[in-house]
């Protein structure tokens, strides 16, 4: 999630996309002249690759997204500037297949960014986030098209998910990286309302449901997510998006078990402290006290104010921004995380993990 451009003061949508997309012209060799050769040209999917220090599972991620039974797409690859054999990795696998282009950042941006950057250079009509470190199943976009193709009402598809370990292995829930969950069914997903007709009913399922937001990785409709504003910069903006997407229109999760999450020791998911969160996020951040917390408020906010919403729908989902504030029985825990410096999105196990670590 990263962008050449400071995450404290990222644009509006209108700017950064602009911005994005004029460089990916220049990056990707597009000119006036060739503008009618690349509409006919452009692939159905886009697949944004944001890696930072990526070496180790990088491969098997490439592998995977190539070993798919749909072939129709093009992998943009987004290097944060990384200082491992990043480079040479995606330099090779550019040079074997016509649909990877690389291209490298000249600093850090960010995590935020990054992710924001792929997306402008993105020509598919429908786009998907691929992190260095997951797998697909060889069937995952061609039943992820299939579902788009066929229910217009559906903004963005994935499928029911698994996590596996450093080894590849998959796990179970009493495994103890798996922190108590190891597929989305034992986590709440497909959320609460995601097919239902009313908006203000599928933000409530993102904005009171679970914290994994694995479906962020799902296939996406490009011109939906082009009318929201991405994803912000705090730690967790995974969730303001899918709030942002559940207001444009409905989910779909394929049953079938086709994507898995890598848990590791250098996975982001296992930042722990929040100052960390927010290196992670912004490294241009110019104070450690920033609220992630007022931030994700300030993000769910701004994705009501700018849906295609009546004016009583609008009301309907910020007095849900009302529950999810009002939810006392988390106020101790914030409270603690608070004090302790504790990031957002830990679970339980983590943060007692994190304490006997101190």
């Amino acid at each position: 999630m990263k962008n050449s451009f400071s995450q404290d003061d990222m644009p509006g949508k209108n700017s950064m996309m602009d911005s994005n997309l004029a460089m990916s012209s220049s990056l990707l060799g597009h000119d006036s002249d060739s503008q009618s050769l690349d509409s006919q040209s452009r692939p159905a999917i886009s697949i944004g690759m944001p890696v930072y220090n990526a070496a180790s599972y990088l491969r098997e991620a490439i592998d995977s997204i190539l070993a798919q039974t749909y072939t129709d797409f093009e992998i943009i690859i987004s290097d944060n500037a990384s200082t491992d054999e990043t480079e040479a990795i995606c330099r090779d696998y550019e040079k074997r297949d016509a649909r990877i282009s690389y291209v490298r950042q000249q600093e850090n941006v960010g995590a935020t960014g990054n992710f924001n950057y792929v997306f402008g250079l993105a020509r598919g009509r429908y786009f998907k986030w691929a992190a260095y470190d997951d797998i697909c199943e060889p069937e995952f976009l061609e039943k992820c098209v299939a579902v788009l193709e066929n229910r217009p009402e559906v903004v963005w598809v994935h499928c029911a998910s698994s996590k596996i370990n450093e080894h590849g292995d998959i796990l179970d829930s009493m495994a103890p990286e798996a922190e108590g969950i190891g597929n989305t069914s034992e986590a709440g997903l497909p959320r609460k309302f995601h097919d239902s007709n009313s908006p203000h009913l599928r933000f409530q399922g993102v904005l009171l449901g679970t914290n994994w937001c694995v479906d962020s990785y799902g296939l996406i409709r490009s011109d939906t997510l082009r009318g929201t504003k991405l994803l912000p910069a705090c730690y967790g903006s995974e969730k303001v998006l899918m709030g942002a997407l559940s207001l444009a229109g409905c989910y779909y999760e394929i049953p079938a078990t086709l994507f898995y999450q890598r848990v590791h020791s250098a996975a982001s998911s296992r930042i722990e402290n929040a100052a960390d969160q927010l290196t992670f996020i912004d490294t241009k951040t110019s104070s450690r006290f920033a609220s992630t917390r007022l931030r994700l408020l300030r993000g769910h906010l701004t994705s009501i104010t700018d849906a295609r919403l009546s004016v009583w729908q609008k009301i309907r989902c910020r007095v849900i921004v009302g529950k999810y504030l009002f939810q006392t029985n988390k106020w101790g825990s914030v409270l603690r995380n608070t004090i302790t410096g504790t990031g957002v999105g830990r679970t339980k196990s983590a943060q007692r993990r994190s304490v006997s670590n101190s």
